[in-house]
């Protein structure tokens, strides 16, 4: 059988467009997350920790994962929250805080902390504070601070202790979209709340910091143990290591800092599966190119890859391999998906909107494609 030219271009085509169809759908070592999908499908409920940086801060990522996980297996509520705009920074916008004081605060990639930032990773302070959350679907909060005794505008609240700080415990009696907490003639520092729905299904808990680098996470020892045992979670998927590759980590320092990561998850949520996501293959500005308009010199900025993103991603699924840990590898799944070439922020480093939200659901799809093949197992 005679096959022309165009006939061979158009059916590699094809193959190439399926291969990175199939490979968008894909978790490598999957049978780790086999006893997550057991738990969920006995259970109803599960818990979901996404831990990262910056690209886990803006929310779009988390948010697009937890919304498709939520509409197939149900809402168990937002998670954790945190004022990031009370903080002066940028956060999740399916939720809202408004305050009437200024605060002030502290995160873990700062050089000068006044004191440790929570489980969150970043802590606000304020004196006589109100603190007003809105959202959606709100049937009961678990808010954390150090200090004070917190009064709530509505409902019934109990507070106890937490181990680094207190826990106030608020239930209300029906669904809320906005509560209040106060400490009158009280100096507090906040750590963020869990929101509840209520409802059985997913509750997706999402943590990022602008900057933060497994070392940041791993630099208290109170950090991770304190996310395991108030986040209780059954899955912990972490996106990190955009700022190791930017900030000239080498693969033995990301393998150190990844061990140290994973047997602190490992010691305090034995129970929990791990999955791990590659880094975006970010770009670095290489030089100014300067070209003439109208009479004026001006400046063209170039992007060139960074070399180190890739060093990062094998030493990482290395490590993966070597500890028996699943894995999705984002930073060969966008290269072969054209649709990250407008996903990308201005700086190259970064994904805008559409470039975050359709990670999201390519992890979701990964996940979900894995969850089939257990149930066909």
């Amino acid at each position: 059988m005679n096959i022309s030219r165009s006939s061979c271009r158009i059916l590699v085509c094809i193959l190439i467009t399926c291969s990175a169809s199939a490979q968008q759908k894909f978790l490598y070592n999957d049978t780790c997350l086999y006893p997550f999908f057991a738990y969920l499908q006995d259970k109803g409920t599960a818990k979901v920790f996404h831990l990262g940086d910056s690209h886990v801060q803006a929310g779009f990522l988390p948010n697009a994962v937890a919304a498709g996980l939520k509409k197939k297996f149900g809402d168990a509520g937002t998670g954790w929250v945190f004022p990031y705009n009370l903080a002066g920074t940028n956060g999740p916008d399916n939720y809202r805080w408004s305050s009437n004081i200024r605060w002030s605060a502290d995160r873990i990639v700062d050089r000068n902390i006044s004191a440790w930032p929570g489980p969150g990773g970043i802590a606000i302070a304020g004196n006589n504070p109100v603190l007003t959350y809105t959202g959606q679907n709100i049937t009961e909060v678990k808010a954390f601070f150090k200090e004070g005794t917190a009064e709530i505008n509505d409902g019934e609240l109990t507070q106890e202790d937490a181990g680094f700080g207190k826990a106030a415990l608020i239930r209300f009696h029906g669904p809320q979209t906005t509560f209040s907490l106060r400490w009158p003639s009280q100096t507090v520092r906040f750590y963020g709340a869990i929101v509840y729905s209520g409802d059985p299904g997913i509750l997706y808990n999402s943590i990022g910091i602008n900057g933060a680098q497994f070392m940041h996470y791993n630099q208290d020892a109170a950090t991770i143990p304190t996310q395991m045992a108030i986040l209780e979670p059954q899955l912990v998927i972490i996106s990190l290591g955009t700022n190791e590759a930017f900030g000239g980590v080498s693969a033995t320092q990301l393998r150190q800092e990844m061990d140290k990561t994973v047997t602190a998850i490992r010691e305090n949520a034995p129970e929990a599966t791990i999955l791990f996501t590659t880094p975006p293959s970010g770009m670095m500005k290489k030089r100014q190119v300067p070209y003439k308009k109208k009479g004026k010199t001006r400046y063209r900025i170039s992007y060139v890859s960074n070399s180190q993103v890739a060093v990062i991603r094998a030493e990482m699924i290395r490590f993966c391999k070597d500890n028996d840990i699943a894995w999705w590898d984002f930073h060969e799944v966008m290269k072969a998906d054209k649709n990250f070439a407008r996903g990308w922020s201005q700086d190259h480093v970064h994904f805008n909107a559409f470039g975050y939200t359709r990670q999201g659901n390519l992890l979701y799809d990964a996940i979900i494609a894995s969850w089939e093949k257990w149930q066909q197992k």
